[in-house]
């Protein structure tokens, strides 16, 4: 079934709330029009861009050590108005109402106050929420008071790790709809609607609706709808072309947060969002979905993802970015200034994990792909590192090159086939003396930006990269190896075509092929 849009757009809310405890309330009619100029005075000063990463000297989100202060605020004494709105909707301190005033002209501090982002107590301000940047996005989110620093249980998020990570993989491609499912403050939304005709943002936590209606808003987006429940329940029955889910996937004793903790036992949230999504997927869609999973003793760290895909009607791509065990997780989730709090969870979070069987826990993501066929695929490879550029297009690349080297059949086709290397691929070499001269004794192969996968390749895959030109067929680039370097070709192509495989599964070498789109050559080489 496909997204009915006339009855979506009925449903659409007009109206706009800031949830704050101090300022919360209905938008008035003028409020579009300040919340438009608020915008402007951000970008104008820098705040969403790099100069308030290096006024700052760090990125502006919710990482700051309040140990640190100090430090950032010797860095933010000269009044210029990005340094002030830094203080107070990125560090949330109080100033002098005059000094918010100039750096917010032509708005005023009462407008600020009645949009519900500002607080007054006497002649001081503060920001009633924070306010984080993405890229080019402005994110509204629940402030982190220093007077109460344990969260409230609906607390809205802002920029943090996972959110950055989800972005990156996101396929970003030309979509009718899109399904943010747990929205927390929009971002993933957000970015979405860039892309999308249409975008609904599903969240259980009312704040968290209030919050991306009013990013929304603030961004000047105006085909984001939010609908409140639990999972898939709001969307029963539709489909779309791009899910993408940040759900409160640790795995905890606790239902102490709405952000975090799920209140189900183990991984039964995130099997539960991966066996389903398939369902809401229309054909070729995709759908990222960040999970962390439960791993018994002596379990490959792929087994509990691999079967909550099968039999799902997609291509699965299962990605680990770390397994760790139970007491360094719950360290994790725990570490906080009150030494028997933290004892307390430590202990807690143990006898929970030992309670339900748990001896490691994966943490990565799902990124499907609808597809009617026989048979789906499914692979299972681990992230390089915590991606925070964009991966769609390298993502894509990846599902293509997948089908067609499971299309293959016979491997020695591979050596009919012309192949190139991708572009931004890094080749360093490592000599050894042997005689009179060095020799390539190994090399490394790495992919820049995106997802960059790297790996070690012998001298013959060191020379194959470097023979690669796109034109040539791989059978001649083996048999000119075999030539130079004394041996049998037939043997060297045999260990060859693993070795191609995987330099072609992981984006390295580029097949030549008018169905996978045009390749580009690029590559530098260091010794």
């Amino acid at each position: 079934m496909t997204l009915d849009f006339v009855y979506v757009r009925r449903r659409v809310e007009t109206g706009t709330r800031l949830p704050t405890a101090v300022a919360g309330g209905l938008l008035d009619p003028g409020a579009g029009e300040r919340l438009a100029c608020l915008r402007q005075i951000f970008d104008a000063v820098g705040y969403t861009g790099p100069a308030a990463r290096a006024a700052l000297g760090a990125e502006l989100g919710p990482s700051y050590r309040r140990a640190d202060l100090p430090l950032y605020l010797e860095r933010l004494t000269a009044a210029t108005p990005l340094n002030t709105l830094i203080k107070v909707f990125g560090l949330f301190l109080w100033v002098d109402e005059a000094e918010l005033r100039a750096a917010v002209a032509p708005l005023e501090p009462d407008e600020l106050v009645a949009l519900g982002v500002v607080e007054r107590s006497g002649h001081r301000v503060r920001a009633a929420v924070g306010l984080s940047a993405r890229s080019d996005v402005l994110l509204a989110h629940d402030r982190y008071d220093t007077e109460a620093p344990d969260p409230s249980r609906d607390h809205v998020l802002g920029v943090n790790t996972a959110a950055v990570t989800l972005e990156s993989l996101t396929v970003r491609r030309r979509v009718r709809s899109a399904l943010d499912l747990g929205c927390g403050g929009g971002i993933q939304a957000l970015f979405a609607a860039r892309h999308s005709e249409h975008v609904i943002a599903v969240d259980k936590n009312p704040r968290a609706l209030d919050f991306t209606r009013f990013n929304a808003q603030l961004n000047g987006l105006r085909n984001v709808e939010g609908r409140q429940g639990d999972l898939f329940e709001p969307v029963a029955g539709l489909r779309f072309d791009l899910i993408v889910c940040n759900p409160p996937y640790v795995i905890s004793p606790e239902s102490r947060y709405t952000f975090r903790d799920s209140g189900r036992r183990g991984d039964a949230l995130c099997e539960d969002v991966v066996r389903r999504a398939p369902a809401h997927l229309e054909e070729g869609g995709f759908a990222t979905i960040l999970c962390n999973w439960t791993l018994r003793a002596g379990e490959e760290w792929s087994a509990p993802l691999r079967r909550w895909v099968e039999g799902s009607g997609c291509d699965a791509w299962l990605l680990r970015g770390a397994t760790q065990d139970p007491l360094t997780y719950a360290a994790v989730w725990n570490r906080g200034p009150d030494g028997a709090a933290y004892a307390d969870a430590l202990a807690r979070w143990q006898r929970y994990f030992r309670e339900i069987g748990v001896a490691a826990v994966g943490m990565g993501g799902v990124i499907l792909r609808r597809r009617t066929a026989a048979q789906n695929w499914v692979r299972a490879d681990d992230l390089p590192g915590n991606p925070a550029e964009p991966c769609g297009e390298q993502i894509q690349h990846i599902f293509r090159v997948e089908d067609y080297l499971r299309g293959l059949g016979d491997d020695a086709r591979l050596l009919d086939r012309a192949f190139s290397v991708a572009e931004g691929q890094r080749l360093r070499q490592t000599l050894a003396p042997r005689g009179t001269e060095y020799v390539v004794e190994e090399a490394e192969v790495e992919l820049r930006g995106g997802l960059a996968f790297r790996g070690t390749v012998d001298a013959y895959g060191f020379h194959l990269l470097r023979q690669c030109d796109g034109r040539r067929p791989l059978r001649e680039v083996v048999t000119e190896l075999a030539r130079l370097g004394g041996v049998d070709v037939d043997a060297l192509a045999a260990t060859v075509i693993g070795v191609v495989r995987r330099l072609i599964a992981f984006g390295f070498l580029l097949p030549v092929d008018p169905k996978l789109g045009r390749t580009t050559e690029g590559r530098e080489e260091e010794t």
